[in-house]
């Protein structure tokens, strides 16, 4: 099993859907989503949940119920003292942390809830994101699973989860929404609880399919039995352990806000949209997590906007189109020359980039007035990571392709940064660093 790192703050087991399983990394930071610089955030303590890592041990003292009787369709055939010793685990970390993972879910719960509606399934599974990802939906595992669910992209794209133009489906809210929970209720109908639905979620149905046809395992044998490896339980158990806090009201999700979906015309810069809704710094990114770029100059883009700002919406278009743009030096380009076609002067273009040295490079990246949009390049999501070094296991069926590709880097850059020649041939076992990035295209 692959332990694995994702953005920010806290969180619990990764999503295993094409082979292996992830624990997630856990950490408690200030409510960014990424650095100032855009890097992911990275810490593989596992505080939040750690507890629940001592699962042979004899359980935490507390005062419980002789018996359960919570709503949860996740609770139905499991043994009193396997949700007592689950809330037991769960509930001294989650207490202490839950103000700022139930300040995040904010941004996208109201979502999550309409695609779990949209699908026929439980709405108790809106506390998958809380132990995969913590509620972030820029989160990056170094498995290459990503969004809210942990999607790897394998299994989106058999989800019918693209990326595309629009936006990365992995880091949609609905969509991963919808997805997620058509496969977990796949899973549910091919086990025949929930308890083996969340385990298949996290190690694979083939893998878990394969254990229980060699050590057949039903609910009344308690999940510490369950033949699975010990990662699976635990995050079987986190799963049930916070879902009987919100039950318990425990803890409590706040009011989720309020959005409703708006089509921009191009061109769109959503900077400046945030700045003239008088929105912090970030706030429509946040809401809009499957955006690639903060520009869009060709082609219209939809997003979400809080319903209290609709009206602001309704005029003054021109309001929110850029102000400046980014493009590239070709060749035969000179200050002069551009000051010329983006209508300014050579004096504003150095004011607008002020290590511009005299000598224009082919291929350089300047700011320029946005007086025309044929040669301009898209700022890129601000809250996208761009990039993180990480310890990737190399697996069976891997190829230095198919995981450049995964993690949006190339092959030289792969064999750079290991020293590896041309010739070299991977094989199941061997370590690679790899940059990692959330491709913004």
């Amino acid at each position: 099993m692959f332990r694995y790192f994702f953005i920010l703050m806290m969180g619990g087991l990764g999503l295993f859907l094409e082979g292996c399983s992830h624990p997630l990394a856990l950490s408690v930071l200030p409510d960014q989503s990424v650095s100032p610089k855009g890097d992911v955030l990275v810490d593989d303590s596992d505080a939040l949940f750690e507890p629940v890592n001592r699962l042979d041990s004899k359980p935490t003292p507390m005062t419980t119920r002789p018996a359960y009787h919570l709503s949860s369709p996740f609770f139905s055939g499991v043994r009193s003292d396997d949700l007592a010793w689950a809330e037991a685990q769960v509930k001294a970390s989650l207490s202490r942390h839950w103000h700022v993972l139930a300040e995040r879910s904010r941004w996208v719960r109201e979502r999550v809830l309409k695609g779990l509606e949209d699908a026929g399934a439980p709405l108790d599974l809106q506390v998958i994101p809380i132990v995969e990802s913590a509620y972030q939906p820029y989160a990056l595992s170094r498995t290459g699973a990503m969004g809210l669910w942990q999607l790897m992209p394998k299994t989106a794209y058999g989800l019918g989860v693209r990326d595309t133009q629009a936006g990365d489906g992995r880091r949609h809210v609905e969509i991963s929404t919808r997805a997620a929970a058509q496969y977990l209720m796949q899973q549910r109908k091919k086990f025949g609880n929930w308890v083996l639905a969340f385990a298949a979620y996290n190690m694979g149905p083939y893998g878990l399919a394969k254990r229980l046809k060699k050590s057949p395992w039903q609910l009344s044998d308690g999940i510490r039995t369950m033949p699975v490896p010990r990662e699976t339980r635990n995050y079987v158990m986190r799963i049930l352990g916070v879902t009987a806090l919100l039950h318990l009201h425990v803890v409590a999700f706040p009011q989720e806000m309020r959005t409703t979906k708006v089509t921009l015309l191009p061109p769109i810069d959503i900077r400046v949209l945030e700045k003239r809704l008088k929105l912090s710094r970030h706030d429509l990114f946040r809401l809009n997590p499957q955006l690639h770029y903060s520009q869009y100059f060709q082609h219209a883009v939809s997003i979400h906007v809080p319903n209290t700002l609709l009206d602001q919406l309704q005029y003054g278009s021109e309001q929110q189109q850029p102000h400046d743009i980014y493009m590239r030096i070709r060749s035969g380009d000179s200050l002069w020359q551009l000051a010329r076609t983006y209508h300014t002067t050579t004096k504003h273009i150095k004011a607008l980039n002020p290590h511009l040295s005299k000598i224009l490079h082919i291929g350089q990246r300047i700011k320029v007035p946005a007086h025309g949009y044929a040669r301009a390049t898209a700022s890129v999501n601000p809250l996208l990571s761009k990039g993180r070094r990480i310890r990737y296991k190399v697996r069976k069926g891997d190829s230095l392709w198919s995981i450049s590709h995964r993690f949006g880097t190339t092959t030289h850059a792969i064999s750079r940064s290991n020293q590896l020649s041309k010739k070299h041939i991977i094989r199941p076992g061997d370590t690679l660093w790899i940059l990692a990035r959330i491709r913004s295209s």
